[in-house]
């Protein structure tokens, strides 16, 4: 009968005094670390998630330069055609073939 009175007397006591009952130098120690530790925890967590979304920027904004890459090196190899380049002397600066007369629009 004791011994259940005991226990029941046990499990009201808070946690860190069942812990530890002898010593209340031990319970501060165990509650600031675990304070310590639950900080560490969510200040890593937070720079987790701040390296997750910096690594999504640096994703989409690498697919949008090789998209670009992609469009330069295209129009690139469109100016090699030499159909390309008398299209564009033409038009953008205006010059003519010997012989031809200018026609200004």
């Amino acid at each position: 009968m004791r011994k259940k009175q005991n226990h029941q007397r046990n499990k009201k006591q808070p946690f860190l005094v069942r812990l530890f009952p002898d010593s209340p130098i031990l319970r501060i120690i165990f509650a600031v670390t675990m304070v310590i530790t639950a900080y560490v925890v969510i200040q890593n967590t937070y720079h987790f998630a701040q390296i997750q979304v910096q690594e999504y920027k640096l994703k989409k904004e690498r697919e949008r330069l090789l998209q670009e890459k992609e469009d330069l090196e295209a129009q690139k190899e469109a100016l090699n055609d030499p159909k390309m380049i008398e299209k564009k002397a033409r038009e953008d600066l205006g010059l003519v073939k010997p012989g031809e007369v200018p026609y200004v629009k």
